[in-house]
């Protein structure tokens, strides 16, 4: 048995790694958002569930995972290598496009929220400040681990298993206009 799962699972990140990276973008967005929408539940008693605000940030997984699939893969190839000057490259990369990956993932979930494209820009301009912050503290320790240590076909599984904490943050900060307003 357990041959048989070490089996599908070297098929899935090596065969599919793809499929498999773009499965666990959209199941980690999934899973922050039912947490932080558990969480919310918690402290706001009558909050309840929306699985609509679910199926909108795994949309937005879905993007995070091929993308961030692509994104790996180019990182590998253009600085090959755990040394270090390879290392600090690819987290000056992760620093730059971070951004534009967070504004990807407003307007998606925008989208699905019948939000215009100037809302979603506005949602991110007045929360850009607070993101980064939390996006570079969080992720730069991160990614220095990550390309340091991690094989590069389960990168995208570190980051998305470390990124729980990170994806229930942002699944609060793009969903949050709907009952508070922006941060401002």
């Amino acid at each position: 048995m357990f041959s048989k799962l070490r089996h599908v699972v070297n098929k899935m990140f090596t065969k599919h790694l793809l499929v498999t990276n773009t499965a666990i973008g959209c199941l980690s967005m999934t899973a922050g958002d039912v947490a932080q929408q558990f969480l919310e539940k918690k402290i706001i008693q009558e909050k309840d569930y929306d699985p609509k605000r679910t199926r909108n940030m795994a949309a937005g997984g879905l993007c995070f995972g091929y993308l961030g699939h692509l994104w790996y893969k180019m990182l590998d190839r253009k600085f090959p290598g755990a040394n270090t000057g390879s290392v600090v490259r690819k987290l000056g990369a992760e620093m730059a496009l971070g951004p534009p990956l967070v504004l990807g993932t407003f307007i998606t979930v925008g989208y699905f929220k019948d939000q215009t494209l100037r809302q979603s820009f506005q949602d991110f301009k007045d929360n850009l400040v607070m993101v980064l912050a939390m996006d570079w503290a969080f992720y730069v320790p991160m990614q220095t681990l990550n390309f340091y240590l991690v094989p590069p076909s389960y990168r995208l599984l570190y980051v998305s298993v470390i990124n729980l904490a990170y994806d229930m943050f942002l699944s609060y900060v793009i969903n949050k206009f709907l009952t508070c307003g922006s941060f401002g």
